[in-house]
């Protein structure tokens, strides 16, 4: 409750004091473990399962009743027999045993489901974060590019009004502020997107969502230097396959448990009684239930779990070979961004910058012409925006990967 009232302290912050709020990575993950609305009832899913065994124990409730026999208001003795009994059925010991068996692996198996949506939030929540930031550069970048726009008008027009243009190039020129003013308004779309992604994800009240929310302008990672059969190696461990296992367990019990349905479940009767001159006398009865009708009832429930055994059978390997394709993606994803932000890093920003530098100045002395100087600005504009995409699935690829690694490689 105190990480819960620090987290919304800090959001709110901006609105009590008149201040912005810096609204880190770890405060959105804290703030989603505590809050997300679809985690909240798993938890609540997996109490139910927890306490589901104290309801399958095969004890019925005891049941007290009264009995007189041999009524007659004539005769001198006006009853034959008085009697106070107490019964109790019970399922066979074995059935009872196997059925909560079945119910408490399933809640292990939910458990582990639990865990895996901790994981898949928290990866989900830095992925939204990474998204918001993202759209924050690329609308950086629009600025940027509205800039390098105005200046090509500039030019163009200046060409124009001293004769050494023409209408064609001022209307090309008005174009590209057009676009660029266009690429704003997709990154405004974007960022407000991502935005409510992440608070909903965090599970914020509606009043406690507001502009002066700010987001760290960077981020930390760690290089994984690992080699791709190492990501796959720790596919047992992962939480969804480990909860596949004892989904197994809990329907190999269920079948078990419907296969011992054939034997009888019994019954007890305590009596205490009176023939005449008080309850001084007791009896006891024990019965049990024959399943004659075996072929009809059992014998479907005992399909019904084979079937569910193979389902679960299935779904295993489904878990299974999905990891695999999802670890792969995101080894190779990782791999070829992180190559293409090297390359720009090293050689392309540079040479990219002063093209389009280089560009406008013979542009304005006429050495070259307008769509020579569209042409390097495009190329130095798209070169931004690989980088920031492949920055962008960089970080994406690590919050995957963090799922399968059980490591913090974005922070």
């Amino acid at each position: 409750m105190l990480k819960l009232l620090t987290i919304l302290f800090l959001l709110c912050a901006a609105v009590t004091n008149g201040q912005e709020s810096l609204l880190v990575l770890q405060q959105a993950v804290d703030s989603a473990l505590l809050n997300n609305p679809d985690l909240n009832q798993a938890k609540a899913l997996l109490s139910q399962k927890e306490n589901e065994w104290r309801t399958l124990t095969g004890i019925e409730a005891p049941e007290i009743s009264y009995f007189e026999e041999g009524i007659n208001s004539r005769a001198a003795k006006p009853f034959e027999e008085r009697r106070w009994t107490i019964s109790q059925s019970v399922d066979f010991p074995l059935t009872t045993i196997y059925r909560i068996k079945g119910v408490k692996q399933e809640a292990k198996a939910l458990s582990f489901r639990v865990r895996a949506l901790e994981k898949e939030i928290e990866s989900q929540v830095k992925s939204r974060y990474i998204e918001v930031l993202y759209a924050l550069h690329l609308q950086a970048l629009g600025k940027q590019q509205r800039e390098l726009a105005d200046e090509l008008y500039n030019a163009a027009y200046t060409r124009f009004e001293t004769g050494m243009g023409n209408g064609m190039e001022l209307l090309n020129a008005e174009l590209q502020v057009a676009e660029a003013q266009n690429v704003l308004s997709e990154s405004s779309r974007l960022l407000h997107q991502a935005r409510y992604s992440l608070f909903y994800l965090m599970g914020l009240e509606i009043a406690e969502i507001n502009y002066q929310i700010q987001f760290s302008d960077t981020l930390s990672s760690k290089v994984v230097e690992i080699k791709q059969i190492q990501a796959l190696a720790v596919l047992q461990e992962q939480p969804l396959y480990v909860a596949a296992l004892y989904d197994y367990q809990a329907s190999q019990n269920k079948l078990k448990e419907a296969k011992s349905n054939i034997l009888p479940d019994i019954s007890f009767n305590l009596y205490k009684q009176n023939y005449g001159d008080g309850f001084s006398f007791n009896g006891f009865e024990v019965g049990l239930s024959i399943p004659i009708w075996l072929p009809f009832e059992q014998k479907g429930k005992i399909r019904m779990a084979e079937a569910r055994q193979t389902e679960v059978e299935w779904q295993q390997k489904s878990i299974e070979l999905d990891m695999k394709q999802q670890i792969e993606h995101a080894w190779h994803s990782y791999e070829s961004s992180k190559q293409i932000i090297d390359r720009y890093n090293e050689s392309m920003s540079a040479k990219s910058q002063k093209l389009q530098q280089l560009s406008l100045k013979a542009y304005q002395l006429g050495e070259i012409d307008l769509l020579n100087l569209i042409n390097a600005q495009q190329t130095y504009l798209i070169n931004q925006k690989r980088y920031l995409s492949s920055l962008r699935d960089y970080y994406l690829q690590l919050a995957q990967l963090e799922k399968f690694l059980d490591q913090e490689l974005v922070y």
